[in-house]
């Protein structure tokens, strides 16, 4: 089915594709963050959302009649509806079960003098996408993170989903990497060293007692 969707897919969907991956999302995002704030007199706020239970949310019709828009083959549609129709989705990964996905999304804003009805809108506008496809947001851990690096920095009002504010971070790991308000790389290198740390110790309790260098290396990958 890929090949017939290709085409209708989001420019800006770094998920699922070839040669494509978390890092070029990652890159993408602090490349917009970079490009917002050579702009004299700019801050940049970025909107982190998650979602509860992506597609165990999915709803098989709307999907079937997105694929209709997108000339796949009726037989193809009727398949991928009954596969998906009262089946929970996880992933399993050497007898390891999980029930996230690649649903990471943000949206990114480029505030001047004040004026953010843009990225307001923007949010908005997507809140009420998810709602449309039955995309259910977990405001709750949904974030933001401002970035201002002006001498006179105003407050910011903060942005609201359904009557409920959202949390503004000064951190946020976002696709496994650690972002800061910042932009020095502190909060994420502070992480890595950290998991390394984990591992080390875990890996000299296990020469300790005994374990064959082989499986040390296994278990370290």
């Amino acid at each position: 089915m890929k090949p017939l969707v290709r085409a209708a897919l989001d420019l800006l969907q770094f998920a699922y594709q070839d040669a494509i991956g978390v890092d070029d999302a990652v890159i993408y995002l602090m490349d917009k963050v970079h490009f917002h704030l050579d702009i004299a007199g700019s801050a940049v706020r970025i909107m982190f959302f998650d979602f509860s239970s992506a597609f165990n949310t999915l709803q098989p019709v709307l999907l079937g009649e997105k694929l209709r828009q997108m000339q796949v083959d009726e037989s193809i549609i009727s398949w991928t509806m009954d596969y998906l129709t009262g089946r929970p989705q996880f992933v399993r990964m050497q007898g390891c079960v999980s029930d996230k996905f690649s649903d990471d999304t943000a949206i990114v804003g480029c505030i001047r003098n004040g004026q953010e009805a843009e990225y307001r809108k923007l949010v908005s506008d997507f809140v009420s996408w998810c709602k449309l496809n039955q995309l259910q947001l977990n405001i709750s851990k949904t974030k933001e993170m401002v970035v201002d690096f002006r001498k006179n920095r105003s407050p910011q009002a903060p942005v609201t989903i359904d009557g409920e504010k959202v949390e503004v971070v000064g951190t946020y790991k976002y696709l496994g990497v650690h972002l800061d308000n910042k932009l020095d790389w502190s909060s994420n290198t502070s992480a890595v060293f950290r998991r390394g740390q984990s591992r080390l110790y875990f890996l000299r309790k296990l020469r300790s007692f005994g374990v064959c260098t082989k499986l040390l290396w296994t278990w370290r990958l």
